[in-house]
């Protein structure tokens, strides 16, 4: 496991042990691995010129220095960066430069080994040390990255797991386990309360499994008592084969990723409590497993939402927007909430509209989408807007029932826009909320510099509008 050490003294005095990292203004494509007249080793790299760097770039530099040491099999390196040394970074603040430098290079060294029967012959890098004038004035910056990090790979490790161990109680198991020592309260309803409650959507799409689903419901009060709670919501299919309508070879493998939305929701809420965020949120996490069965709902049904709305599955692999529109009924019922946001892996369509760069954003509320997008620039966890607007309701009007889980045209078009339109018949009318898409940030791709596998995406992102609103 990589860990993060400090020293007050300049890079020059980092003990022998410590390979130094040495920035220059040389290309990118230039390094260096050079062994020093005392036998101490040092890593020059090249960065470009200072004034080029920006938020963007540094945090790929920050994983670069991380890939880097692996590949040269180091151990344990040092590293050393000013508040002045990136002009472009200088507005952002200390407190960004030290919480960004340690996310990052805890993000960069994070590996999922648990199903590797054999360890690694190689060295591991397994120390960073830290030195100067950060840790002078930002030491509590640096170990706030270090928290939110560390709270970003258990969302990975969550959803690395594979389904037939990630299953919807063993979520619920993780979520209770993962609240430990935060002052998050978790609360899990198994198939029994959920049939009570009347979640049928939910129940629908976890009946064809052998494993039942389960509603996880966490809270966390760090704000004034009686304050309406923020909401967060997230998609947790522990494994999606698309039911009946199965996906096609090819695509179905990296289901056990569905509940990403669902990791990071709970790494998120447990994050605020480790950090002690003054505000009250709620997290849901509707868990359930679309699995193929002679139980498992049909293309043709008609189910009846928490709301008492009726749905026709025209598809059943559009079951994320069902589960989650049991929890935001669920939520405005039982919470009150002052505003929602959900999180979940919802389409393949938002990769063919954005790419695997960022994730999208949908919401009524221009104000909450433009401070989520804003603070994906600042976080790294990128979000981009798409619109939300009534005339997409049309294509979702049932004849047989109030409403259609996808077109009932069959229209491939929008189909990103489609599952937030969805989600707007069960959402509340009189407060804020925002659908994030994160099907493109699902698994890492290799200009992220990070393992293969989950992103842990957008924790980041929400550790700081909460932040920001408390």
């Amino acid at each position: 496991m990589l860990t993060i050490s400090y020293s007050k003294k300049s890079l020059t005095a980092a003990p022998k042990k410590y390979c130094r990292i040495i920035l220059t203004e040389a290309s990118t494509e230039w390094h260096r691995l050079v062994e020093c007249t005392d036998g101490s080793l040092e890593y020059r790299m090249g960065v470009g010129k200072w004034n080029d760097v920006t938020p963007r770039t540094f945090r790929t530099l920050l994983r670069s220095i991380i890939q880097a040491a692996k590949s040269h099999q180091l151990t344990a390196i040092a590293l050393e960066i000013t508040s002045t040394q990136f002009p472009r970074l200088e507005e952002h603040g200390v407190a960004w430069l030290a919480t960004t430098i340690t996310e990052n290079i805890l993000l960069a060294g994070y590996e999922f080994k648990t199903y590797k029967s054999k360890p690694a012959k190689q060295p591991a890098l397994s120390d960073v040390l830290l030195c100067g004038e950060l840790v002078t004035t930002a030491t509590p910056d640096l170990k706030r990255g270090v928290v939110i990090a560390r709270y970003v790979n258990q969302a990975r490790d969550i959803a690395n797991t594979t389904g037939e161990h990630m299953t919807p109680n063993a979520l619920a198991t993780a979520a209770k386990t993962l609240a430990m020592g935060t002052n998050v309260r978790t609360k899990i309803l198994d198939e029994k309360a959920i049939k009570k409650e009347k979640l049928g959507l939910l129940e629908a799409v976890g009946k064809g499994a052998m494993n039942p689903p389960r509603l996880i419901v966490m809270e966390y009060e760090g704000g004034k008592k009686g304050t309406a709670p923020v909401v967060l919501i997230g998609k947790g299919v522990t494994f999606d084969t698309g039911g009946l309508n199965v996906k096609p070879a090819g695509s179905m493998h990296d289901m056990h990723l569905d509940m990403s939305g669902g990791a990071a929701v709970i790494a998120a809420i447990c994050a605020a409590g480790a950090l002690k965020i003054k505000q009250n949120i709620v997290a849901i996490i509707p868990a359930a497993e679309n699995a193929i069965s002679d139980r498992s709902m049909r293309a043709g049904d008609i189910v009846t939402s928490h709301t008492g709305k009726t749905v026709e599955i025209l598809h059943t692999d559009a079951e994320g927007r069902l589960i989650l529109a049991d929890a935001y009924s669920y939520a405005t019922k039982h919470f009150k909430p002052a505003m929602i946001i959900d999180v979940a892996t919802l389409t393949g369509a938002s990769l063919v509209a954005l790419g695997q760069h960022a994730s999208a954003i949908l919401t009524k509320d221009d104000e909450l989408g433009a401070i989520l997008t804003a603070l994906g620039e600042e976080t790294g966890d990128y979000v981009w807007p798409l619109p939300l607007w009534d005339e997409y309701k049309q294509y979702l009007k049932s004849h047989r029932a109030d409403v259609s889980n996808i077109s009932t045209s069959f229209a491939k078009w929008g189909g990103c826009i489609e599952g937030a339109t969805f989600l707007s018949f069960f959402a509340p009318t009189n407060i804020p909320w925002a659908h994030i898409d994160i099907a493109p940030r699902m698994d890492s791709i290799p200009s992220d510099k990070l393992a293969k596998g989950a992103t842990g995406e957008p924790v980041r992102l929400l550790i700081a509008f909460l932040s920001q609103h408390q």
